[in-house]
């Protein structure tokens, strides 16, 4: 089971770069229009546990994690966007500080389709392997892949916010997928990209 995920994980990751270095072979048989086909930025959030609507448990799971990277984007209406991220556990000590603890250093490669742009505004799908080290491992687990989805949104061309599902990448990924369930949880990060 792990060398079959292992070869899908692969051919995602290769397909995605094929289908990166053919849009930007296009862009670049275009002279007359913007060629830029490479952003980086930076990029912060936290991943949610439960659906809530609560501000105050909203707040309540901000502060419990957080995860702060960077990312590169290549390609402009299909695109590949690798990112690597820190992130952080919120804990609080007997004198009622809060102090921020390395959990794990996460590596998503991303498959983009921007489906709309409206100039200032434009929204995109994305899905890809991800891939998390963890730096205090709880029962033995130093490393976990999920498949994360999702889309998201960029404003004025440097803002980005982005909502993923993750999904666990094993036997029970069908199922998982299938309900839904916030299991994994839910990702919510804000970016902004330097053109």
């Amino acid at each position: 089971m792990k060398t079959v995920l292992k070869i899908q994980i692969l051919a995602v990751i290769l397909a995605s770069m094929f289908v990166t270095a053919q849009a930007q072979q296009t862009s670049t048989e275009n002279p007359g229009r913007n060629n830029r086909n490479i952003w980086f930025g930076l990029r912060a959030g936290s991943d949610f546990a439960s659906p809530a609507t609560d501000f105050d448990v909203i707040k309540d799971q901000i502060n419990s994690n957080m995860q702060v990277g960077a990312f590169v984007k290549m390609g402009k209406k299909i695109f590949l966007q690798p990112e690597l991220y820190g992130n952080f556990l919120v804990e609080s000590n007997e004198f009622n500080s809060r102090q921020f603890v390395a959990n794990s250093v996460r590596v998503p490669v991303l498959l983009g389709f921007r489906f709309l742009n409206l100039g200032v505004a434009s929204a995109h799908l994305m899905a890809g392997p991800m891939a998390t080290y963890y730096l205090k491992p709880s029962s033995e687990q130093r490393y976990d892949y999920k498949l994360q989805l999702g889309g998201g949104v960029e404003l004025l061309k440097f803002i980005s916010l982005d909502v993923r599902y993750s999904a666990n990448l094993n036997k029970d990924i069908k199922q998982e997928l299938k309900n839904l369930t916030w299991n994994s949880g839910v990702n919510v990060t804000l970016g902004i990209m330097f053109r």
